[in-house]
């Protein structure tokens, strides 16, 4: 059996399994970028002459690079008459999945996956969810609630955007950075759900504190928001702001809103940035921690596996890992792999293979 895995798009690296073992592609990074999209076609061609696989597994965003060179991978061998399967692996899970084949997880886990990217089974853009991974079948049990991102993905390279979606303008200090006519854009942008995908992502979140905060408005290079809120954290700070988290059809859903509009409130009694980062940080592990004793008491497992780029603050994650660790949980995150993007092939293999 050989199955081929061509991961994501922000941080590609494919993957080819045969007869049990799995080998990595280099490390492409954006397969945006011309050479970056050229160097693994002409790899999978490559391998694809040598070894035709039986299975093929990408993202299930129909718009990114490696979705697109799947289908053309996955005709062409068809034209070829060989018999091979393309299967489209949701993002989150495959980041859950990754954890689960490097740790050998053979029981029921909660899967708690935070990144910036991944389009969702209802397509929207997820990246902050807790999934119930049973074998193969996984299920989404809680998220955080959607915010609508102005422009897409340029709330990236703009975190005011995030900001101002969420909380409109309240006489935000921020905004004197940003053009009253680019407000006003945003402003009626969202109003009318212009061009306004939906996320729960928890990436964006950090991005939306950042802008808010005034420590990055404008980005320019990946993850600097959030970057630079972490470096804002003090251990000495334990104090947590309020949540508040809801249930719908048997899903629990975490009001993102209602935790900026606690935060607005520091930020009007002009708190110290240090300590609106810290308790933001915080409230995450709080909200992590609180959903994680819910769905464990209503699914009975202590199994906990952390996945996923926003984990790749180690603040967060060292917190996270401690609190978890003191309830009782039993607590796996990737090591062996990176949590990020570079994970994703190993996580698609993992779905799509045949039980094994």
């Amino acid at each position: 059996m050989v199955v081929l895995a061509l991961g994501a798009d922000i941080k590609n690296r494919f993957l080819l399994a045969k007869d049990k073992k799995f080998y990595f592609g280099p490390v492409l990074g954006d397969l945006s970028l011309v050479e970056n999209y050229n160097s693994l076609k002409n790899s999978v061609y490559k391998i694809i002459r040598r070894d035709p696989p039986q299975i093929i597994a990408c993202d299930l965003h129909p718009g990114y690079f490696s979705s697109l060179l799947a289908e053309e991978v996955f005709n062409y061998l068809i034209k070829k008459s060989f018999k091979v399967r393309l299967i489209k692996v949701q993002h989150h899970f495959a980041h859950l999945g990754s954890l689960i084949l490097e740790k050998k997880i053979s029981s029921p886990l909660i899967g708690v996956c935070f990144d910036g990217t991944g389009f969702g089974l209802d397509h929207n853009i997820w990246g902050g969810e807790f999934i119930l991974a049973k074998g193969k079948k996984f299920i989404r049990l809680a998220y955080f609630n959607y915010i609508k991102m102005p422009g897409g993905e340029r709330v990236m390279s703009e975190p005011w955007r995030i900001a101002l979606s969420i909380l409109g303008e309240k006489s935000l200090p921020f905004l004197n950075k940003v053009k009253t006519r680019e407000k006003k854009l945003i402003l009626e942008m969202v109003s009318k759900s212009i061009n306004t995908p939906l996320t729960s992502s928890v990436g964006r979140l950090f991005d939306g504190l950042s802008a808010l905060l005034g420590v990055c408005v404008y980005s320019s290079y990946e993850a600097e928001a959030a970057v630079k809120l972490e470096k804002l954290c003090k251990e000495e700070i334990d104090r947590v702001y309020k949540f508040k988290i809801d249930k719908k059809d048997n899903t629990f859903i975490i009001d993102s809103q209602f935790l900026f509009l606690e935060i607005l409130k520091d930020i009007k009694k002009k708190t110290p940035k240090e300590v609106i980062a810290t308790k933001f940080h915080n409230s995450l592990t709080g909200i992590v921690l609180k959903v994680v004793e819910i769905l464990s008491s209503e699914y009975n497992t202590q199994n906990v596996g952390l996945t996923g780029g926003v984990f790749q603050n180690n603040f967060l994650r060292k917190k996270v890992l401690k609190d978890l660790a003191s309830q009782g949980f039993k607590v796996f995150i990737n090591q062996d792999y990176p949590v990020n993007d570079l994970n994703i092939a190993l996580g698609q293999y993992y779905l799509a293979r045949p039980y094994q």
